[in-house]
């Protein structure tokens, strides 16, 4: 007996390996209850994941609670009960967070109950925000726009500046131009 439960704590250790291994490769992860939501869907969300680079994977309980503490995240602990699972995010989190909230709002059973987001506890309203954001590519063409909106305006304003100099230059260049070809006038005396 005494080396089968051994055999089986071995077994365990290993697992939570694994799977720090994994959180350690993807830090952002969201934590979810799936209990009483069909494999059809979860592999349908799993799908759905996969597009976003995230994946989804199925803990148990007591390892989730040993990584939990191991990486002393004592408030995420409070939040497992039966059915548990994380998606690990990939490079775009609120393609993540918008593909869960999506999936959350068509199944009942399934919950969203938190997130890990660079290193720190999330909400669970937090999440929906992320989900509301536009996707990375959008983001970063935003913000080059607004970087690249004052240095327009500026290159503009100083070619109007330069336009209005060679106009001024171009009139009195036309108006002296005028001056000497006008005859002299004539003098009476």
């Amino acid at each position: 007996m005494v080396k089968k439960d051994k055999f089986g704590k071995l077994v365990k250790e290993k697992m939570v390996k694994e799977l720090e291994t994994r959180i350690d490769e993807r830090p952002d992860f969201i934590i979810t209850s799936f209990m009483g939501s069909s494999v059809s869907d979860l592999e349908h969300l799993r799908k759905n994941l996969k597009k976003a680079s995230s994946n989804y994977v199925v803990v148990k309980n007591s390892l989730l609670k040993v990584i939990f503490e191991r990486r002393k995240l004592q408030d995420e602990v409070s939040k497992i009960e039966s059915g548990m699972g994380l998606s690990l995010s990939g490079k775009d989190i609120a393609l993540t967070c918008k593909t869960l909230v999506t999936f959350a709002a068509t199944h009942d059973k399934f919950r969203i109950k938190g997130a890990i987001i660079e290193g720190k506890s999330v909400t669970i309203d937090r999440v929906k925000v992320y989900a509301a954001l536009p996707p990375r590519q959008i983001l970063l063409a935003q913000v080059v726009g607004g970087i690249k909106s004052p240095i327009t305006g500026f290159v503009n304003t100083l070619s109007a500046v330069i336009r209005k100099f060679v106009y001024v230059v171009d009139a009195i260049k036309t108006k002296r131009e005028s001056a000497s070809t006008e005859p002299a006038p004539e003098v009476k005396a």
